[in-house]
């Protein structure tokens, strides 16, 4: 059957009304777990990160089918714009071997049949996905970017897992044991669909956060980019659902009889991207020094034996100087809970047409990586929308690793001071007010 691009319950538009500046096609919005906007307090993983990307009938040419609507696991197109009236999507399975009829085909640089691709579309596919499980769904030519692999002949890649340091002893992305690596496990070499990067089941979607692992680092060294920029962290979305057509209700200003408002309805299509979100995601990244100045030693002269040293801790978070710490915590995973949970950390998510980029420079500095985004030449074409959070530890000690880690910042030839943090039994508790 020869693929057709479908709408539901109404005619096919070809000409969509020109957009004001600020108006997108697609309205995306962050299912917060707070009702009123204001800062919601969160577990350090497992929380739900819930997003939803509304498009309305009057705003979208309809649905690309093949040979009807995307059920679980296959692909899915919603069309917004076509200039040329000939679909001709990045995807080889979803294209055929030949362009529909009415196109003008011509020979590419590698000598396949090909149409200009001018098509503006969010590419989906309903699918679930698990971090080291394998996944033959989604887009295929995300795949080997979500899998650790560290063969590549492009030098500048970064495979699908946190970020490296280790100094001149590290070689970052080669599976170095003399790195130290950060972030949550990503499922190693396993084809997952799930990691750093755009997503391979909501492929246009570019979710970020600018902090900790979310960031770009010169690596080996503990150095945030300049410019600054963040990582792709939609790539760890679990879920992407649809709904096919909604109508939705809503009063219009019009009054109608008695003075009441007129209800009206609009059909629009939904798509949803949820995320389980993993450990190590959103928190800083700490470099601590629990041992600083003079070693004070217990058996003088022989001074094999030490508990303490005389100087200040330092810590390191993100990448940036290493300072006096408020607390002198002794310890990198009680500076790391403590931070934690005295932070405000801020997502952001939104919608390009086609393929998101895997990460994003801040140019100029303004904080807006919407317009680093169209400067690249990609199509935004959803708002931006932000949730601010604060997450609580699930840990009292859980002795580093994750999100902290021991370096000598003052380079006395130590960082570390003999201190055992026991567990202790189970309680009751509540969250704070």
């Amino acid at each position: 059957m020869r693929k057709l691009i479908k709408r539901t319950c109404m005619a096919l538009t070809i000409a969509m009304p020109a957009l004001a500046a600020a108006d997108y096609p697609v309205a995306l919005h962050i299912d917060a777990p707070n009702s009123n906007g204001d800062i919601v307090w969160l577990s350090e993983s497992g929380w739900g990160l819930n997003i939803k990307m509304v498009i309305k009938a009057d705003d979208m040419l309809g649905y690309a089918t093949k040979p009807n609507w995307p059920s679980r696991y296959d692909t899915g197109f919603i069309v917004i714009e076509d200039p040329d009236g000939c679909p001709w999507m990045d995807d080889p399975d979803w294209r055929g071997p030949l362009p529909p009829a009415g196109c003008e085909p011509y020979l590419d640089e590698s000598f396949q049949v090909t149409v200009e691709e001018d098509e503006t579309y969010i590419e989906f596919h309903p699918d679930v996905d698990q971090s080291g499980a394998e996944d033959n769904t989604g887009d295929a030519s995300e795949h080997p970017a979500l899998a650790t692999n560290y063969i590549s002949i492009d030098p500048f890649w970064i495979p699908s897992h946190g970020p490296e340091f280790g100094g001149a002893d590290c070689t970052p992305h080669s599976n170095d044991s003399d790195c130290e690596e950060f972030g949550p496990d990503s499922g190693g070499i396993t084809q997952d669909g799930w990691g750093y990067g755009s997503d391979d089941d909501i492929v246009g979607l570019f979710i970020y956060t600018e902090a900790g692992t979310g960031l770009l680092y010169d690596e080996p060294d503990f150095v945030q980019s300049v410019p600054r920029g963040v990582r792709n962290l939609a790539g760890m979305v679990n879920s992407v659902t649809y709904d096919l057509s909604d109508l939705s209700k809503f009063n219009s200003k019009e009054q109608g009889q008695k003075g009441k408002p007129t209800i009206t309805y609009e059909e629009e299509a939904r798509i949803w991207a949820h995320m389980n979100v993993p450990p190590q995601l959103v928190r800083n990244i700490i470099l601590y020094d629990a041992c600083t100045g003079t070693i004070l030693y217990t058996d003088p002269p022989d001074n094999t034996e030490w508990d303490e040293c005389d100087g200040n801790d330092l810590w390191s978070i993100d990448g940036g100087p290493a300072v006096v710490p408020p607390i002198k915590f002794e310890r990198a995973d009680a500076a790391s809970i403590w931070q934690l949970e005295n932070s405000v950390f801020t997502v952001h998510a939104f919608l390009v047409s086609g393929h998101a980029p895997d990460s994003m420079v801040d140019v100029n500095g303004d904080g807006d990586y919407t317009d680093d985004a169209e400067n690249a030449g990609y199509t935004v074409i959803s708002n931006v929308d932000s949730i601010d959070l604060i997450e609580l530890s699930s840990k009292l000690c859980f002795g580093g690793g994750g999100s902290a880690a021991y370096a000598d910042l003052d380079e006395n030839g130590e960082a570390t001071v003999p201190i055992v943090c026991p567990e202790g039994p189970g309680d009751i508790g509540r969250p704070p007010r």
